[in-house]
């Protein structure tokens, strides 16, 4: 419970996005909520971050450092943050004027929750709309077998949750989020604001959108970590098996992002393994084609590369 208005920490982890970061820091400065404590860590960005930085005088609580990359950066910024509910917005994203107000508002009417979320925007490089994100409510067995990352931008959650969970780990650079938030669905409830509060941005430099080898490991490793724990509630470990066929299909088709064929076919068959009898099902049609379309390349691949030492 608050005695009155909670202090706000907002943290943004910043590396070259000097043509995004102007919108992203006046969001948070044009916020209705009084209390805002607003840091902001240059990681060693090579451009003129620093100096848009300096633009803002005491408005903001900034420094720059050496990169270190994203994960760490934004655990030892929470580390110093002093707000009783904190969140993280990326240099690329922006929110609304009343995001952190009815956020706050969601907490104060109910004291047990410990994560609070809404549904978001997605908008191009210039910043127009092209689709609304409207996020389910939080349910951990959903999300963890079909390998949602939920929440989003402009999500506030208590402290304790980070203290409890250690932050944010760091053998994970692109799915560090996805991984606190399934470890922290394990601690206590979390309610979703039905409307759109922030924006998060896709360009071509977006970790969330480059697909690949590093992306297709992070998230089956995600997965088979997160079944280690023993003690996880008994209706998430019955999802076990369909929740590693779901990350082996999605690491395939992020592997085919970047036409990677064998790798992609490679995961692709694990996800089969794992969920036989799931791909009999109506709703996993559209996956079992596109394996079929995979192995199909594959093999055509291999005939051509055998054809071709024949030849020589």
């Amino acid at each position: 419970m608050f005695n009155s208005l909670p202090l706000v920490s907002i943290i943004t982890s910043t590396y070259k996005h000097e043509q995004y970061i102007v919108e992203t820091i006046d969001s948070v400065l044009s916020q209705d909520y009084p209390k805002i404590e607003y840091i902001i860590v240059n990681d060693g960005s090579p451009d003129r971050t620093e100096e848009i930085l300096k633009s803002y005088g005491d408005k903001i609580n900034w420094k720059t450092q050496k990169n270190m990359g994203e994960t760490p950066t934004l655990n030892n910024a929470f580390r110093q943050a002093k707000g009783d509910l904190i969140g993280k917005l990326s240099s690329d994203d922006y929110l609304y004027p009343t995001a952190i107000s009815e956020a706050v508002n969601l907490f104060l009417s109910r004291p047990e929750l410990q994560v609070v979320y809404s549904d978001f925007d997605l908008v191009d490089e210039n910043g127009e709309i092209f689709d609304h994100i409207q996020k389910p409510d939080y349910d951990l067995v959903e999300v963890v077998k079909n390998h949602w990352c939920l929440p989003g931008p402009g999500t506030l959650f208590r402290r304790e949750i980070f203290e409890a969970l250690g932050g944010f780990n760091t053998q994970y650079r692109i799915l560090f989020d996805m991984d606190f938030w399934w470890r922290a669905g394990l601690i206590g409830p979390f309610a979703r604001i039905p409307k759109s509060l922030s924006a998060f941005r896709q360009h071509r430099e977006s970790q969330s959108s480059t697909g690949g080898e590093r992306m297709a490991s992070e998230t089956v490793r995600l997965v088979e970590t997160y079944f280690l724990n023993q003690n996880l509630p008994v209706d998430i470990k019955k999802v076990k098996h369909e929740a590693l066929a779901n990350a082996y299909y999605l690491a395939g088709m992020q592997c085919l992002q970047k036409n990677n064929i064998n790798l992609s076919s490679n995961y692709l068959k694990r996800s089969l393994f794992y969920f036989p009898i799931g791909y009999l099902r109506k709703s996993y049609r559209e996956k079992l084609n596109n394996i079929f379309l995979v192995f199909i390349s594959s093999l055509k691949i291999k005939i051509m590369d055998f054809l071709g030492k024949i030849v020589k």
